[in-house]
């Protein structure tokens, strides 16, 4: 890396490189070192941006939240209905994760580490608050169960946890596309006060088409 380089250039190369190694080789480790030898910069370039460790994972962890909230967010404001506006979050979450599949991973390894301070925690969390208003707003509309908010939301958060890697592992395109549906709508079965026996999320594979289509 030129020392001539921009020096928001290093930083991201901190950060890029920093997100690797975490992921493949968690806290501990991870030595600042490494970090700064595999980005390509000195160890004191390192310590300028980020004075310690902890202080890199929680702007990792700030900046991945902000931007999965922010893709998770996209279009939803379009949508006509609770359902089809639920639909488009949990669509958008899958796509986001296998198209970001060492932010998806350093998402989860972190979600709950003590590396995390609750202030980097609390505001990754915040990122997220529209979900919990899209749900009361569907038991509002006694579309949703009438269950604590927060409660319907952790379980949704965890269940797609689970979803994403298994559609991520699926090489084949129309066996992804089938997992989604099948998956999305179990999971809108699960939190419907009138659940649809089975029948697909009505916004589970449409954005897809939209995307090939170039429209947003």
């Amino acid at each position: 890396m030129s020392g001539m380089e921009p020096a928001h250039e290093k930083r991201e190369a901190i950060l890029a490189t920093a997100l690797v190694l975490f992921c493949e080789r968690g806290f501990h480790g991870t030595p600042t070192s490494l970090i700064s030898r595999e980005a390509g910069v000195a160890t004191g370039t390192l310590f300028f941006y980020f004075p310690t460790k902890e202080v890199l994972i929680d702007t990792l962890y700030r900046q991945i939240k902000c931007e999965a909230g922010a893709a998770l967010k996209a279009g939803v404001d379009h949508e006509p209905a609770i359902k089809q506006k639920l639909c488009r979050v949990w669509e958008n979450a899958i796509t986001w994760a296998t198209e970001n599949p060492d932010k998806f991973r350093f998402m989860e390894q972190f979600a709950h580490s003590p590396f995390v301070s609750p202030p980097a925690h609390d505001e990754g969390m915040s990122h997220f608050l529209f979900l919990q208003d899209l749900v009361r707003d569907g038991i509002r509309e006694r579309l949703i169960r009438d269950y604590d908010p927060g409660l319907l939301c952790s379980i949704l958060a965890s269940s797609l946890s689970v979803l994403a890697p298994l559609i991520m592992a699926t090489p084949d395109p129309e066996q992804r596309a089938l997992l989604t549906r099948q998956g999305l709508a179990f999971l809108w079965n699960g939190l419907a006060a009138h659940p649809d026996a089975g029948e697909p999320c009505a916004a589970a594979g449409r954005t897809a088409k939209k995307k090939r289509r170039g429209r947003p």
